[in-house]
């Protein structure tokens, strides 16, 4: 029971562990993956996905102008993929000290 739940808990923490990884690839790449992820994603009949038209546009004009506001947003990027990895790796010794106990226990 507990191996299923790390390795429920494990893949999640993957998945967005690459995500948040594509913030550091180049925009057009950034909006091809984002698209992409929208159309696995499923969808709802009641909402539109453009609340906007021009919204990615405005938000890349702003993090141009504003180096502060890019830093900041590249710190809080880095700072969840810190976070993220070190539940990845406790996660990881956690599930390979399950595998011992139940190796050491089965002996």
């Amino acid at each position: 029971m507990k191996k299923i739940v790390l390795i429920a808990s494990l893949v999640p923490l993957v998945l967005f562990e690459v995500y948040l990884c594509t913030a550091f690839l180049p925009l057009k790449w950034q909006h091809a993956i984002n698209d992409r992820v929208a159309n696995i994603l499923p969808k709802s009949s009641d909402t539109t996905p453009i609340t906007h038209p021009f919204l990615n546009l405005e938000i890349e004009q702003v993090l141009r102008e504003h180096v502060g506001l890019r830093i900041a947003v590249y710190a809080i990027t880095v700072a969840l993929l810190v976070a993220n990895t070190w539940f990845i790796c406790f996660i990881w010794r956690f599930f390979r000290a399950t595998q011992r106990e139940s190796e050491n226990s089965k002996i």
